[in-house]
């Protein structure tokens, strides 16, 4: 005997726990609910399954399609949207992930597809919608306070206060794009000079993406910076700083493979080096579309818990929109400027991107500021009393019973725990 615990269970309890997954229960909850091992009732489920003889065998098998409504279900529950765009996608991999054969008209599932995974996994419909809309009101002071009710419900649910009390061990990550020509401050010139022009000559639209990660000690994370390749120069890739990120994605926008990549390779090595104690509490973007399934059972496996911040509640929740941002954009306006000053007015070009983004956080960041943007968005210490109301619009905080969470038959969608 190895001495391990086996749990006692008869047929009875396994039926009835099959019986409550078919009507949409998760694995893991019928599990503990039953006293049956998670992978005994996959495995009942997969031989009901292949017993079936009508209708087209789907594309995944039952005990995968349980890891997509597992991985929906987590993320329901750390308060993140999950879009029918994102579970597409997200199946798409998968099916990429196992070698299988992709039988999808454009390598993706369409609507068929999902009518039928909805029907195999009725409340998984609950949870997952439209892509979100990119304008609305602002967040009201009721939804700021719901939120605050439903994280720490979250954290006492999953014992997490602990983390809570040690700033190292609570982080918020967040995306900054820098132009390469920034707008200039105001200049002194003749008084009868009707016009200034700029001698740069880049583009004022372009726009490069760096991943910024700080936590509330006022330690900072490595970033990641993003170029617009399908695939990197050799040139650009000896120009990023020793422990940094570096991604590419057609868009210049970070996407799910790339922010992976960020927390396996980079983050999560540096909280081994630093010694940061596991787990660890990381708040994204509550609109972000690039957590997917890899990144999930990574983050469970290792002890970093994804959070996901309110939407619209930038200005009085985000922290490094809050504190960081700002001193990074003055700074970077004047980094700008001297590199065009020292290189006869050149323009500032890919190559040398980098390696300036690192001389502005060099110059604009320190722990002071990034402190006071975690205390002021009530993250550490978490209290929800130290946010500043009177920064909400005074048009949202009269709506009543309307907050920024979208709904779907008047359900809250976001970012309620699963129950």
């Amino acid at each position: 005997m190895d001495g391990k615990k086996r749990k006692c269970y008869t047929n009875s309890q396994v039926a009835k726990a099959l019986s409550m997954i078919q009507q949409g229960m998760s694995v893991y909850k019928a599990s503990k609910l039953y006293n049956v091992p998670e992978t005994t009732l996959r495995n009942k489920r997969q031989d009901l399954y292949s017993n079936e003889k009508c209708g087209k065998k789907p594309v995944l098998k039952l005990n995968e399609e349980e890891q997509i409504v597992d991985w929906i279900h987590y993320l329901c529950k750390c308060g993140f949207l999950v879009t029918k765009k994102q579970l597409l996608h997200t199946v798409s991999k998968l099916v990429e992930d196992l070698g299988r054969p992709n039988k999808f008209k454009d390598g993706v599932p369409g609507k068929k597809w999902i009518l039928g995974f909805t029907q195999r996994h009725p409340a998984v419909a609950n949870y997952v919608v439209q892509n979100p809309p990119t304008s609305g009101n602002q967040v009201t002071e009721e939804a700021l306070q719901a939120w605050f009710y439903r994280l720490r419900t979250y954290v006492e649910e999953n014992d997490l206060l602990h983390v809570f009390e040690d700033p190292k061990r609570i982080f918020n990550c967040d995306e900054y794009g820098f132009f390469l020509c920034p707008k200039n401050n105001q200049v002194l010139v003749k008084k009868d000079s009707k016009k200034v022009y700029s001698r740069v000559e880049n583009d004022e639209k372009e726009c490069l993406t760096v991943l910024v990660n700080a936590s509330a000690d006022g330690s900072i994370a490595p970033p990641m910076v993003l170029f617009p390749y399908s695939r990197l120069p050799d040139n650009i890739e000896s120009t990023v700083p020793l422990g940094w990120g570096l991604g590419s994605t057609e868009s210049g926008w970070i996407d799910m493979e790339s922010f992976y990549k960020y927390v396996a390779n980079v983050f999560y090595p540096w909280l081994l080096q630093h010694n940061v104690k596991l787990p660890v509490v990381l708040f994204l973007d509550g609109h972000t579309s690039h957590i997917s399934l890899p990144l999930t059972t990574f983050c469970n496996e290792k002890g970093i818990e994804l959070v996901a911040l309110l939407p619209k509640s930038t200005h009085v929740l985000h922290p490094l929109d809050v504190a960081v941002f700002r001193p990074i954009e003055e700074t970077w306006r004047d980094i700008v400027q001297e590199f065009t000053v020292r290189h006869n007015y050149a323009k500032l070009t890919r190559t040398d991107f980098s390696a300036e983004v690192q001389s502005c956080f060099e110059k604009s960041l320190n722990s002071e500021t990034v402190k006071s943007g975690f205390e002021y968005c009530g993250l550490y210490p978490f209290q929800q009393q130290n946010i500043d109301y009177q920064k909400l619009s005074s048009k949202g905080k009269k709506r009543k019973g309307k907050d920024s969470s979208y709904s779907r038959d008047g359900e809250n969608l976001l970012p309620d725990p699963l129950k």
